[in-house]
């Protein structure tokens, strides 16, 4: 049978679906007068009420050669204890310097620049000129992310990323023609940024203390920043960050190596028991509407025979790789920019008062600087506080006096891999549609630092009518088709609308432009919250299976776009006054597709199944301590899979046998948490065990994986305490009793091995840390392990 969509008649989409212009728009006309009648004379102003962030290690990333900044790292002290700093708009301090007429830019105490322009001009040059004060090495590093030059200043090993940029990304041409189609004001506005951006330049050529390290000590030249290197840095940013690369081509693999069955069990297009945000009476939101799940058992048998005769092959450099050893000699630097991250969001609306809470912590790694810069910027159109990435003229998640949101990770499937049959010499010639095609190829020079010298490489990059050739074996090549593909900019005229919101209906409208794939969670001062996964999502062929390859020859086409009017969403979901999202699948009737991030497949065992629980809990009586920082510690200690285990291993433990007793025993006792520590520095027994009895659950449900098996199920134990493999995963939620007493058994001979004792309370070991992903010279101590989001916002609304 087939899914539908039920929106709530809170939504929007509920006039829009039915058509019903006129009457819906008397109702709303209604609605507005009745609610002005009903606010007595003198009532209080809405807006924000309290507003707290945090934004570690801190808002700098300037290193010279005398120490650098003093907001390098003071908002480690902060971060580690759980505190967080004011977040006002306006918050910037008195003072501060002017930079050209109509540019005023005061900072706070931790160096958060607040940037008030006479117009919106200088407010964004204003913004640019601030941007580059705090990160003008990182901004260098980010534009040769976009435009594939890394290995330029970073060697041979990150050429498999400058390939990656070049081949699946934009010619300087084709960026031109994307920015062009922006409205007039928001090309205006990246102009304003990039001439803010170079007077800084201009500054430091004259004032050369001012020059981050990294320029001389990578031998970077200094060049004046250009309109496109915003414009890459928001395509990189729209393509990357809130879902990657499908994963058609381990899956291929994973079907050859675990047979039709066992593949479709592990990688099911709906998981038993899933987490999701949008409550099913506000609506399933399938994302292949009216197919059924007869279709998709004949789609899926199809696809299994057209893969038989296709080769396997190493999509070149799609995963961005992190170079070691020798070829990367460059101080160890690690641009984390267009990494797929994780992150977490909740809203809260009180009940007694209408107040609305609004959570969120993007998770990019602890990273120094931060890809996160705060900005609070102030304009004759514009008032917004809340972190951006440096280099695009946008805010990202944060808020403004009458709306607050966030964002996660969408990681839904907007892309595919089309096998292309080549024909006739040369593989540059396809089928498509009975006819033979030319690939569109041209060749680039990749150059790369070693030692002292300078060397190349060239590429021949190509394009199918799919899209960008990303592998080749034995006659095939291998192109993926984009949903956005050159349309990312769009995103940038979204976001723009979104900063100007004024309530939860204009976020709708604003969200039904952008073209990537985050999660959002709003929240506004009339009491309302919302969440929406919106984005450009494909309809598949029917015939084929979404999680294998398509055949290129045209009988496996989208079928269109998810009419905007369909991306999930909710306002004010019925009978319940909270929402959390933490890159959890959306709605009842969304699929994975091929599983971009195969967190999504965990099923009940999903980390949002712990986060929702507390979130739910702190809906109760909700205050700003409670639902920000109470349920931010919690979460941030706590092994995300264990709380979500208990019964599994209650049931286990009873009557069990040592030594598998010992270890399902000291798991039961253990609430997930690794923070508390005893005397000598170690945590509790439950981590190792915690550990040791997963990675044993998935060899007694799997066995030991091949290669091709890691690629989907991955390798036991790779995911430490914090979280879980796939596989391991798929065994806690399908081994029966005796199962996981053979596991804990298997468990404890390794914990015995290991720690030299079966007693254990002996199984102890130090607190974990973490170090900084180096995206500079900038060097801050390690820190704690927690499970904590790269920059954090904490907002209440309300009057």
């Amino acid at each position: 049978m087939g899914w539908s969509t039920e929106p709530s008649w809170r939504s929007p989409a509920r006039c829009r679906g039915l058509g019903e212009y006129a009457r819906c728009a008397l109702l709303r006309l209604l609605l507005a007068v009745l609610v002005l009648l009903l606010v007595p004379v003198g009532a209080a102003q809405a807006g924000i009420v309290r507003s707290e962030d945090v934004l570690p290690a801190g808002q700098s990333g300037f290193v010279s050669a005398n120490g650098g900044s003093p907001h390098l790292y003071d908002q480690l002290p902060l971060f580690v204890g759980f505190q967080y700093k004011p977040a006002d708009l306006g918050g910037g301090g008195t003072g501060g310097e002017s930079p050209r007429p109509g540019v005023r830019i005061g900072r706070d105490a931790y160096g958060v620049p607040s940037i008030n322009g006479t117009t919106e001009d200088d407010l964004w040059w204003g913004a640019g000129y601030a941007v580059a004060q705090d990160r003008l090495a990182e901004l260098e590093l980010f534009r040769r992310r976009g435009s594939g030059r890394l290995a330029e200043i970073l060697g041979k090993g990150m050429l498999a990323d400058d390939v990656v940029a070049r081949r699946d990304y934009y010619t300087a041409s084709e960026l031109r023609a994307m920015l062009a189609r922006v409205p007039a004001e928001l090309r205006a506005r990246f102009r304003s940024y990039t001439a803010g951006v170079n007077a800084w330049i201009d500054h430091v050529r004259q004032a050369p203390d001012d020059l981050p390290l990294e320029f001389s000590a990578l031998r970077i030249p200094l060049r004046p920043w250009n309109v496109l290197d915003s414009v890459r840095i928001g395509v990189l940013l729209a393509r990357t960050i809130p879902t990657g690369d499908g994963n058609e081509l381990p899956n291929l693999a994973a079907l050859r190596a675990f047979g039709p069955a066992r593949f479709r069990s592990l990688l099911p297009l709906r998981v038993p028991g899933q987490v999701i945000s949008i409550p099913a009476r506000d609506g399933a939101f399938p994302s292949q509407p009216g197919r059924t799940h007869a279709q998709e058992r004949r789609a899926f048998a199809r696809s299994a025979r057209f893969v038989r005769s296709l080769p396997l092959a190493a999509a070149n450099g799609t995963a961005a790789g992190v170079p070691t050893g020798e070829e990367h000699a460059a101080h160890a630097i690690d641009v984390a920019l267009g990494r797929l991250g994780g992150s977490f969001m909740w809203a809260i609306r009180r009940p007694s008062d209408g107040h609305t809470f609004l959570v969120n912590g993007p998770q990019l790694g602890y990273q120094a600087p931060s890809t996160f810069v705060e900005l609070d910027l102030h304009g004759p159109r514009t008032d917004v506080r809340g972190g951006t990435a440096p280099g695009v003229p946008i805010m990202g998640p944060g808020h403004n006096d009458h709306v607050a949101w966030g964002f996660t990770s969408g990681l839904s499937d907007d892309n595919d891999l089309y096998a292309e049959r080549l024909t006739g010499a040369g593989s540059r010639r396809y089928r498509f549609r009975g006819r033979v095609r030319s690939m569109s190829c041209r060749r680039e020079v990749f150059r790369y630092r070693a030692g002292d010298a300078t060397k190349s490489r060239s590429e021949s990059l190509c394009r199918t009518v799919h899209g960008p050739v990303q592998a080749r074996a034995r006659g095939v090549a291998y192109a993926r088709r984009y949903a956005l593909w050159g349309r990312e900019v769009e995103t940038i005229t979204g976001l723009a609308a979104l900063n100007d919101a004024r309530n939860l209906n204009e976020v709708d409208g604003t969200l039904r432009q952008v073209s990537w794939n985050e999660n959002i969670v709003a929240a506004d001062d009339g009491g309302h919250i919302g969440f929406w996964h919106p984005g450009l999502h494909p309809l598949r062929p029917r015939g084929w299976d979404e999680r294998l390859p398509y055949p290129g020859t045209g009988e496996a086409e989208w079928r269109g776009l998810l009419p905007r009017s369909r991306d999930p969403h909710v306002i004010d979901p019925r009978g319940r006054n909270w929402l959390v999202n933490w890159n959890n699948v959306p709605a009842a009737a969304w699929t994975s597709g091929d599983a971009p991030a195969r967190e999504r497949l965990n099923g009940p065992f999903h980390r949002i199944a712990e986060l929702q629980a507390l979130v739910r809990d702190a809906a109760v009586e909700p205050t700003f301590e409670s639902v920000g920082v109470g349920a931010i510690r919690t979460n941030a200690v706590t092994a995300t899979q264990r709380p979500t285990a208990s019964a599994r291993l209650q049931a286990a433990a009873q009557g069990a046998p040592e030594p598998a007793a010992s270890v399902l025993n000291t798991l039961v006792a253990w609430d997930g948490n690794y923070d508390r520590t005893g005397p000598d520095g170690t945590v509790e027994p439950g981590v190792a065990t915690w550990r040791a009895f997963k990675a044993a659950c998935q060899r007694v449900a799997l066995g030991a994986p091949t290669r091709a098996e890691q690629g989907l199920v991955g390798r036991p134990g790779y995911e430490g305490f914090v979280e879980s493999t796939l596989g391991e995963t798929y065994a806690l939620r399908t081994l029966d009793v005796r199962g996981l007493q053979r596991a804990a058994a298997l468990a404890a001979a390794d914990l015995g091995a290991r720690f030299g004792t079966s007693d254990p309370a002996q199984w102890r070991e130090p607190r974990a840390m973490v170090s900084a992903s180096a995206q500079g010279l900038a060097s801050p101590p390690p820190i704690p392990l927690i499970n904590r989001g790269s920059y954090e916002q904490i907002v209440e609304l309300g009057s």
